[in-house]
């Protein structure tokens, strides 16, 4: 039977009963764990006792990626630090790790081990490269998967590219791809009763991202290897703000554009030309563009069936009407932190509903509780505190 915290304004959420133990730190691991928090599982964070997770020195990316969970401060190596996760695991269904391969082998607490304690356990391991090959045990970010995967070279003239991505899409697309499998996963226990290891390797989730790109069958086509699409992209408007356009291959919306944009003979172009013309075009565009502020474009370009937007600095980006409708930002109170300002789970359900309730926990705010209902007394509780076991 549902009790009332499994439910919110009389809508369930769908992963209610579903117990996870989160050992990942930065943001794969995370990430993933807190989708599946928002969708009701209960996930309870075990961290090092020395600090927990990492990003808790960036609070505005912990914050970010650790709400809807429960922490414990966990020594993990040692005998009694192990015992206690031993327990846990004996009522969990799902375990997300980030460690490098081999590191929950050397600690005692990899599948096969945790297998013998939960035979329907499923064990999620994420890492840089997967857990088997000759990259296996190399180090690495986000920016070296998108290397590895070719994504950058995606990126047109290299020789300016120096900064950061915006996001580190490598972790994302891995924690999402931890996400599906995990549920997938759950759906084949149902069936055959069976738990099961999953390994996800970021580059090879970037790799399949690709699949989906826009410009990668242009490659190789000629002289100049970067064969980019002109009316794709950002542009200046007078007001100094950009606008985004967004025609790739869809003749009515590049037919949209001419009806308001003169762009002489190239109108008639078909994509490929375009593509080879490309200076071209997108010169005459910047002209054209700079002549109005972006908001006059923006509804000029709307009112004419052409896809485009503003380029939103993130403040601007809370109050955008559409995400305000959506209910795609939220605030949460933060016992610490005061008030936070959150980006919601980004899909609705007609018949179920998403956790917003619970806020990111400080290291080791839950430890006494869980440990309480894993059966241990104060006594003991207060003997592993002082060891240093838990904090």
């Amino acid at each position: 039977m549902q009790t009332r915290e499994d439910k919110e304004n009389g809508r369930s959420f769908p992963l209610t009963g579903i117990k996870i133990l989160d050992l990942s730190t930065q943001v794969p691991g995370p990430y993933c764990s807190m989708l599946l928090a928002d969708l009701g599982a209960e996930v309870i964070k075990i961290e090092n006792t020395e600090g927990g997770d990492q990003t808790r020195l960036l609070p505005h990316l912990f914050d970010g990626v650790n709400r809807n969970k429960k922490s414990i401060a966990l020594n993990l190596k040692s005998s009694q630090g192990k015992e206690v996760f031993y327990k846990m695991a004996e009522k969990a269904d799902v375990i997300i790790e980030g460690f490098r391969p081999g590191v929950c082998k050397k600690l005692g607490i990899d599948y096969d081990t945790i297998k013998k304690i939960t035979p329907g356990i499923i064990y999620c391991s994420i890492t840089g490269y997967g857990q088997e090959g000759p990259y296996r045990d190399r180090p690495g970010h986000d920016i070296n998967y998108l290397g590895y995967s070719g994504l950058l070279s995606l990126e047109g003239d290299l020789n300016n590219y120096s900064k950061m991505p915006g996001i580190p899409i490598a972790d994302l697309a891995g924690s999402m791809f931890a996400a599906v499998s995990i549920l997938t996963a759950l759906i084949y226990r149902t069936k055959t009763g069976n738990g099961q290891y999953i390994d996800v390797s970021l580059t090879a989730a970037v790799f399949s991202l690709i699949s989906a790109s826009l410009t990668a069958g242009f490659q190789g086509q000629g002289e100049d290897e970067s064969l980019y699409i002109p009316h794709y992209g950002l542009f200046k408007t007078s007001d100094g703000k950009f606008i985004t356009l967004g025609i790739v291959h869809e003749e009515h919306f590049w037919k949209n554009l001419c009806s308001v944009i003169d762009m002489g003979d190239m109108s008639k172009m078909d994509l490929f030309n375009r593509i080879v013309k490309r200076e071209e075009i997108i010169a005459r565009l910047n002209n054209s563009f700079i002549t109005k502020n972006h908001n006059e474009w923006i509804k000029i370009l709307n009112d004419a069936g052409v896809p485009c937007g503003p380029v939103y600095a993130i403040d601007e980006s809370y109050s955008d009407p559409q995400n305000v409708h959506r209910n795609s930002v939220f605030e949460m109170n933060h016992p610490a932190g005061g008030k936070l300002k959150l980006r919601a789970f980004p899909v609705s359900f007609s018949e179920s509903t998403t956790k917003r309730n619970i806020p990111p926990p400080a290291l080791g705010m839950h430890t006494r509780e869980i440990l309480l209902s894993l059966g241990y007394g104060d006594e003991e509780i207060s003997g592993l505190t002082k060891e240093k076991i838990v904090k």
